[in-house]
């Protein structure tokens, strides 16, 4: 029988490990379902480019502003209610600029502690067989800035 979760992967990113796919439907899906997600909280899309971003419905000139100022690195523009980031990680930024953009939040079941380490990663979510160490991690969330008002939802 074919594993339904191989549409979803594990990788480091240059924050934390994540749990990720790509931007459709159903990835979206399998993300809450295996997390045990809320599904009012949003999923970020994570992208190689500015370019890619503007791929987007949501993305404007106010995010293409900030996007200037704070990428590559470890800050999320929510602009019209989407979460975009782009990681400052080589590896996953070829990735991501070879496969394009994918959902992507923190590998951990809702609410608890975030996996540090790809074995731990294994064995919280045997279920997914796609796994990608792009390298080092800081081991802290991502700012998120709320591209509309300024604000910063998380420091």
């Amino acid at each position: 029988m074919p594993n339904k979760y191989n549409k979803l992967f594990i990788s480091t990113t240059d924050t934390v490990i994540g749990i990720g796919g790509k931007v459709c439907n159903e990835v979206k899906d399998l993300i809450y379902e295996i997390k045990g997600r809320d599904r009012r909280k949003k999923l970020i899309i994570l992208v190689s480019s500015i370019t890619q971003a503007r791929k987007f419905k949501e993305w404007n000139s106010q995010a293409e502003m900030l996007a200037k100022k704070y990428w590559p690195g470890a800050t999320t523009l929510v602009v019209n209610d989407q979460g975009f980031r782009m990681p400052n990680q080589k590896g996953l930024l070829d990735y991501l600029e070879k496969n394009g953009p994918v959902y992507m939040t923190s590998c951990n079941l809702s609410n608890a502690p975030v996996c540090k380490t790809i074995e731990n990663a294994r064995e919280l979510f045997p279920e997914i067989d796609n796994i990608y160490n792009f390298g080092d991690m800081t081991q802290q969330a991502s700012q998120v800035i709320r591209v509309e008002t300024g604000e910063i939802l998380r420091k």
